[in-house]
């Protein structure tokens, strides 16, 4: 293969196009966090399964099953599918990806005790970790911004 400016300026336009979706799904995945977790609360809240509280866990969730749809779907185009390393990042991705099989292992499971709690547990384990490593990583982004950052005199 012969490399050109045009095949060069391809190549440049492709990973600029990865930066852009990368950058979309973290901010995807931070407007997803809180729906979560307001799911959550609200179907174990006491008298979740019934009522109010039954209705707004299934309406968060109805918003959450498309968003995690798409949030895949971009991490599979920025990321792939990653080969396993011991690197900090390949972990973040892979507890990812586990997340979603425990959610779906999860909620296939909802009337099969104590798979579905086993699931649950185990869907939230993979929550807390990939949330944790995102948490460092979103920390690194700033700090990198604010030392770019000119100072104003």
């Amino acid at each position: 293969m012969t490399l050109t400016l045009e095949t060069l300026n391809q190549a440049r336009q492709k990973a600029d196009r990865r930066q852009r979706a990368g950058v979309v799904n973290r901010y995807l995945g931070w407007i997803i966090l809180p729906m979560v977790l307001a799911a959550v609360i609200a179907y174990y809240m006491p008298g979740g399964g019934t009522g109010v509280n039954n209705e707004v866990s299934k309406v968060l969730q109805f918003i959450f099953i498309p968003l995690m749809a798409v949030h895949i779907g971009l991490s599979l185009y920025v990321f792939g599918l990653v080969r396993p390393a011991r690197t900090l990042r390949v972990f973040h991705v892979w507890f990812g990806y586990a997340y979603m099989l425990m959610v779906l292992a999860s909620q296939s499971n909802h009337t099969i005790e104590p798979w579905h709690t086993i699931f649950t547990a185990a869907m939230f384990a993979c929550l807390a970790v990939h949330v944790g490593i995102g948490i460092y990583y979103a920390t690194r982004r700033r700090q990198a911004r604010v030392e770019r950052t000119p100072v104003a005199y």
